[in-house]
């Protein structure tokens, strides 16, 4: 919630200043105190939203000197402590008790858990095994004043009034902003959804149906034509940044990080977020309802992000585009042909790592390069996408010789900061020793059907003289043919 206390002065301050000069007067000047005593104690667990849960460190027949160990709870928003003191006289001994009220003012409906905690009291210890908290919708309350019964009600009676209710002036603005205005195709820039309060700021205000209005809202900003790293935001937590020299507190709803898929410039509409913004009582009391519920609509600016093209280069459709670096594992200098071994190359930096593509190979007979494996690792932080992508090979030296990897490997990427084209290149350089095995290859070349049979024929040789008779044969059938042929023809 977006919370600013807004202080009022009531005339019926008086009642209680009365009170506590009584009080004082007990205190000074009554019998003698019994034993100091230090406890903790807890308010009602069971509170509507627009109702206040308390720790009250409360010392009793002593006096409160020092302090300190009020807990955080998770779902509530720490206010201003308060304190009170109270003097009870029976039959001549004065008992007194000092107490400190701590508020929290919760920030959603749900359940809280308040995990056990100490309070250093008077240089002493107290302990307390904390709670189950249940804050429900906000209820209605009546105003009462417990003391007008006893000092009377001057001021007319109030309760017959009806309440009238002002509106607060909000010092707040919805946006919905970039990192950059111009970037290259493939080059990523970061959207962020923010509502921003100034620290000022006096209004009362709270986030209204929050995922319905997000869910509409991006699909009227979302860049089309891009590809999305969302950030995934799971809790809104306020961030303190300057704006024009002022301060103010901002609440994330929404960042990702697009990469442009093409030359289109990407437009960004106006929005508008609806905000729950309570209007105040005109005459607030202290026991009675001093706020109205009521909505408010802050809309953004609308938002244009060119994109420029690639410079020509042969790859330019093919680059990565960001700021990378290569990294490599360590590879022994000597290896022998037949004989694999493992290169990792390594791209690590800020941009698109899911769209990095394989190294480019070149055809060699001296390496065989098996197909890598793959694996990527990407953060997604302070608005910023980067991480490694890893291809990792396995080698097999063919031919012996001294070789540099780069000679065969490379991969080329368009660096957005320098806005020139890159290459990464492999430093590793190896001496392989062994045969060739280039004719080695050769030989299991898969030759086909004809030999997988060889085995089921008969191997015995025959002279071409013991077929002498079916040469004579074959000749005069085919003679026989020519002959009814021509027959045919010259019958025709």
């Amino acid at each position: 919630m977006v919370y600013s206390r807004i202080q009022s002065c009531d005339c019926s301050v008086l009642r209680y200043l009365a009170a506590a000069l009584l009080i004082v007067v007990l205190y000074f000047f009554g019998g003698e105190a019994q034993a100091q005593q230090a406890s903790i104690e807890l308010g009602k667990t069971e509170i509507g939203k627009n109702e206040n849960f308390q720790i009250t460190l409360k010392v009793t027949n002593g006096k409160l000197r020092d302090y300190k160990g009020f807990p955080e709870i998770s779902g509530f928003r720490k206010g201003r402590p308060s304190s009170s003191s109270s003097t009870t006289i029976i039959n001549g001994q004065v008992s007194t008790s000092q107490s400190i009220i701590q508020y929290y003012s919760p920030t959603k409906e749900g359940t809280f858990t308040l995990k056990a905690f100490s309070m250093k009291v008077n240089d002493e210890t107290v302990s307390s095994p904390g709670a189950q908290i249940k804050v429900g919708p906000p209820v209605q309350r009546n105003a009462y004043d417990p003391f007008a019964d006893f000092w009377g009600n001057p001021w007319g009676n109030r309760k017959n009034q009806k309440q009238e209710f002002v509106d607060v002036p909000d010092d707040a603005f919805f946006a919905v902003t970039t990192d950059k205005n111009t970037v290259y195709r493939g080059e990523g820039f970061t959207m962020d959804i923010s509502f921003y309060v100034a620290v000022n700021n006096r209004a009362d205000m709270d986030f209204y149906k929050l995922g319905e209005q997000l869910n509409d809202i991006l699909k009227e900003v979302k860049p089309k034509n891009c590809w999305e790293e969302n950030f995934n935001i799971e809790s809104i937590n306020p961030e303190y940044v300057m704006i024009n020299g002022r301060s103010y507190r901002q609440y994330k709803i929404h960042e990702a990080t697009y990469y442009p898929l093409n030359t289109q410039d990407i437009n960004i509409p106006s929005v508008g977020l609806k905000m729950i913004k309570y209007k105040v009582a005109k005459q607030p009391s202290f026991f009675g309802r001093n706020q109205q519920k009521d909505f408010k609509t802050f809309s953004s600016k609308t938002k244009r992000v060119k994109v420029k093209p690639l410079p020509e280069h042969p790859k330019k459709g093919e680059v990565s585009v960001g700021n990378y670096r290569l990294s490599e594992n360590k590879v022994e200098t000597t290896h022998e042909t037949g004989k694999s071994f493992l290169y990792k190359f390594t791209i690590r930096g800020e941009g698109n790592i899911s769209a990095i593509p394989e190294p480019q190979l070149k055809e060699t007979e001296d390496f065989i390069f098996y197909p890598p494996n793959v694996t990527q690792n990407i953060n997604r932080a302070n608005g910023k996408v980067y991480g490694t992508k890893t291809f990792e090979y396995y080698i097999e030296p063919q031919e012996p010789g001294k070789f540099n990897l780069k000679d065969y490997m490379s991969w080329t990427y368009f660096n957005t900061r320098k806005g020139t084209y890159e290459t990464l290149e492999p430093s590793v350089s190896i001496e392989v020793t062994g045969k060739s095995l280039r004719d080695a290859n050769i030989a299991r070349t898969d030759l086909g059907g004809f030999y997988e049979n060889i085995d089921e024929h008969n191997n015995k040789l025959y002279s071409r003289e013991d077929y002498g008779w079916q040469k004579i044969l074959t000749n005069a059938v085919f003679g026989i043919l020519l002959l009814v042929t021509a027959l045919v023809v010259f019958k025709k």
